[in-house]
């Protein structure tokens, strides 16, 4: 996790640096296209990354929900005794 962690780090600094260099006016038209399609790429691996993530999460929290949902009946019978 810790390295997709990085190398989503590192993406998004890539896209933050194309971004800059495509706001330049006087970007080369073929290195401009290069450098939009690479951040395309780059797009579409954060998407994917956060997408893994965003699915951990909620598998995480199904997880907890389950095992609180497990324990209330104990705490309740205990109650009633």
């Amino acid at each position: 996790m810790l390295k997709d962690k990085e190398k989503l780090k590192s993406a998004l600094q890539k896209l933050e640096k194309i971004v800059e260099e495509l706001g330049k006016k006087d970007i080369d038209v073929e290195q401009g296209l290069e450098k939009f399609r690479e951040g395309v790429e780059l797009i579409k691996f954060c998407r994917t990354q956060l997408q893994k993530a965003e699915n951990e999460f909620i598998q995480l929290k199904q997880q907890l929900e389950q095992e609180q949902e497990e324990q209330q009946p104990e705490s309740e019978e205990e109650e009633n005794l």
